[in-house]
């Protein structure tokens, strides 16, 4: 039995490739939903849509004050993996579930298995980075995108249990691009075919819980679509949309250019960024799909997690809202071809991860153990 605690859309879409590939092999799996972000049921178009069975448990957790979201993701995933009794327990990325799943798992004997380790921002003003490194310090088993970061894994003292398997974001965004050119009619429904958008989204704490933060932000990317003639589209994290009602500006910018939409399923989401001319962001798992797909990308944060978005010329960063400087980093995006290697893998990385979880001679001990 494997089985995944996740609790957030991103981590549904990249866990996909793995149960996939563990169902074609005849393994036991079973998905434990935190609701971190969203209930089951704002969540089962993604369970739809990605073939995912319905989860064993839906914890419900909801949105609380960081501490009290972890301890009760804690204690009812450890009631639901006690259940379960697992071989591995495995988590994907870096929020607020895989730490409480990770915890949980450690502390009732259950080897973790981490998707996507060893992404470091050097940012700990970013909770997620304090996610990620402290559930990398519990895990037994870290599946890695890149060499990168196995080098980093080595250079915090980790390399036992540390394999390369790529990103199975590519997987997820290969398998399900076609699907959604065909199934998706999320462009006409905007009035939007034919038509140069941009695709934003914004959810990052730093972004969007301050409203002179997020007014400065908006009217920098307001610049930008009449700069460049474009409309922009944008699905509104809950986070976001409330700082928005509060802003002076709020009403201003639900209007053109900007057409906000409620958060859209996978399939039109796949759709919305493979037509749009480029995407501007905060989030981690965008940027990955944009380099996948071969849209430019304009990060908005002064770091990222995924230096090589950058290094192969998909990604620029921009964390400045000063005129003109977000135009210029959008002119650098628009002018260069879209020709980029993708570095994240070859679409195969949820195979590699069935068959390591089914490996029986995998080392199941936390890597910092003797």
């Amino acid at each position: 039995m494997i089985a995944f605690v996740v609790g957030t859309r991103p981590e549904l879409i990249k866990i996909a490739p793995v149960v996939e590939a563990l169902k074609r092999r005849g393994a036991a799996h079973a998905i434990v939903h935190t609701g971190q972000h969203y209930s089951y049921e704002l969540d089962a178009i993604f369970f739809e849509e990605l073939g995912l069975p319905k989860p064993v448990a839906n914890l419900e957790v909801g949105s609380s004050s960081a501490p009290q979201q972890l301890g009760t993701i804690i204690m009812r995933s450890a009631e639901a993996l006690s259940k379960l009794q697992p071989r591995w327990v495995l988590v994907q990325g870096d929020t607020n579930s895989v730490l409480g799943g990770a915890l949980a798992a450690y502390k009732l004997g259950f080897p973790v298995a981490h998707l996507e380790a060893g992404l470091r921002s050097d940012d700990w003003d970013m909770p997620e980075e304090a996610n990620r490194v402290l559930a990398g310090r519990i895990a037994a088993m870290h599946l890695c995108p890149t060499e990168g970061q196995v080098t980093r894994l080595r250079q915090e003292g980790i390399v036992r249990g540390v394999h390369v398997v790529g990103n199975t974001v590519v997987d997820a965004a290969l398998m399900n691009a076609e699907r959604a050119r065909q199934r998706s009619k999320v462009v006409e429904r905007l009035g939007l075919a034919g038509k140069p958008y941009a695709l934003v989204t914004l959810h990052r704490p730093s972004n969007v819980d301050s409203e002179e933060r997020l007014t400065g932000v908006m009217r920098a990317l307001g610049a930008v679509a009449k700069h460049h003639g474009v409309s922009l589209v944008f699905p509104t994290h809950p986070r976001t949309r409330a700082t928005i009602g509060r802003m002076a500006d709020g009403k201003g910018f639900s209007e053109p250019p900007f057409i906000m939409t409620d958060p859209v399923g996978y399939l039109d989401f796949l759709r919305l960024l493979a037509d749009a001319r480029l995407t501007l962001t905060d989030s981690g798992g965008v940027q990955e799909e944009a380099c996948t797909l071969h849209v430019p990308c304009v990060t908005l944060r002064a770091n990222t997690e995924r230096p090589e978005t950058v290094d192969v010329g998909a990604n620029v960063l921009c964390d400045s809202i000063r005129p003109g400087v977000l135009e210029a980093a959008v002119e650098t995006m628009l002018g260069r071809p879209r020709t980029w290697a993708n570095p994240f893998g070859d679409g195969h990385a949820g195979e590699r991860v069935a068959d390591l979880l089914l490996d029986p001679d995998a080392r199941r001990a936390p890597s910092g153990a003797p």
